[in-house]
């Protein structure tokens, strides 16, 4: 008979030369093994192997009932641009398996097109879709839509306040950063920030913003004092700053992507400034380090952040794959802790497992890939384009 085996896609290959292929049922990559069976065969042996198998393979698929959807780790997928198929992925721990396209299972319509950002506030989730211009509103639970917020001509990121009320990032050229109450769906507020604002932290009574440009340039960090809901400070960083974390220390670490330049018709990069990370002291609202990452001349421009559990780790994307660096280094490491380029990876916040997502097109299913350290120790599909990840606040 023919027996299965779950395993890494890096497992299969190793313990057999048979091609992997990818199964929707157990929703893991498998690998068949083949083995000699006597050349007598009777029907009734058949015929009973046939109801073992069923039955295995019913145990299998059912697995720990699905309860509801707010404990568990949120894969936020892009989908491709004009398609109307971005969607969010859901790891549930327990199972160890992975619902796709749980918005659109759950309300029978896409979350949007170009879902950019996917976050938790409270006991809701908050879709930012780009292209749709909306943000879509669920309750974390059940994940059922609980209101469509539009209006907003080119939003980013949300950031979670409190008691219903958060903050979205919008713009391409002028930025501004809308007050939003998410459970009456309505904008309260207004504040002017840099040009084309991206990723924004909450620390203390302090709401900072990455102003990256949009369609133009900047590289300034607005911080917005959340009582007064007024910019108090606008700090310099480096060019193109996209990704904000809190270390340890409460300090910040900006992720800034380095300026491109192209010539007349666009079609050729002529220049380019550094990616680097830098430091705000949040004592003093001053940006005291800079940590230049990559090369200038690699044409490469990382666009993602993450720090570990512990706050003394930062792990970011760069030429060469997943690199690891310590809030006390002042220079890059000159290897790459995994050799492999990732959209996006974060850490567990307990077990500090890294949790890495993989493109491979934007008219298939992603990838997710969960290390233990360096050592991949499982793969799953996900939507299409994969490109953050929000761990829910259960572990």
């Amino acid at each position: 008979m023919i027996r299965r085996k779950n395993g890494t896609l890096n497992e299969c290959r190793q313990i057999t030369s048979e091609k992997p292929y990818y199964d929707q049922s157990d929703q893991k990559y498998n690998f068949k093994i083949k083995r000699k069976m006597k050349p007598r065969i009777t029907f009734s042996t058949l015929l009973l192997s046939a109801i073992l198998v069923f039955i295995s393979c019913e145990k299998d698929q059912s697995g720990p009932e699905i309860k509801g959807y707010a404990k568990g780790v949120f894969i936020r997928c892009e989908g491709a641009f004009n398609a109307s198929n971005g969607s969010i992925s859901w790891y549930d721990p327990d199972s160890a398996r992975v619902v796709n396209n749980l918005f659109q299972k759950v309300n029978g319509r896409p979350a949007g097109d170009v879902v950019h950002s996917f976050s938790t506030a409270g006991d809701y989730g908050v879709i930012v879709a780009n292209n749709s211009q909306k943000l879509e509103v669920v309750d974390l639970e059940t994940f059922e839509s609980v209101s469509t917020i539009t209006g907003f001509s080119y939003p980013r990121h949300f950031a979670y306040l409190g008691n219903g009320s958060g903050y979205l990032s919008n713009g391409s050229f002028d930025g501004q950063v809308y007050k939003i109450d998410i459970v009456k769906g309505v904008v309260t507020d207004t504040i002017d920030v840099g040009m084309g604002p991206e990723q924004m932290l909450i620390s203390g009574n302090y709401l900072f913003v990455a102003n990256s440009g949009g369609w133009a340039w900047d590289n300034t960090v607005s911080v917005i004092d959340t009582e007064s809901d007024q910019v108090i400070h606008t700090i310099e960083a480096g060019d193109i700053p996209v990704a904000l974390v809190a270390d340890r220390n409460n300090n910040i670490w900006v992720l800034c992507r380095g300026k491109v330049v192209y010539n007349d018709t666009w079609t050729e990069i002529v220049d380019e400034t550094d990616s680097r990370l830098v430091r705000i002291n949040t004592q003093n609202m001053v940006a005291d380090r800079q940590v230049v990452t990559g090369e200038t001349g690699d044409w490469f421009n990382p666009s993602w952040l993450s720090v570990n559990p512990d706050g003394d780790m930062l792990y970011f994307g760069e030429a060469g794959g997943l690199f690891r660096m310590s809030i006390d280094d002042t220079r890059q490491p000159e290897s790459p802790y995994i050799g492999k380029a990732f959209s996006y990876a974060g850490t567990d916040p307990v077990s500090g497992m890294i949790f890495a997502l993989e493109i491979t097109g934007y008219s298939s299913p992603g990838l997710l890939h969960i290390y233990d350290g360096d050592s991949q120790v499982s793969t799953y599909e996900t939507g299409i384009a994969p490109g953050g990840i929000v761990f829910a606040d259960f572990w």
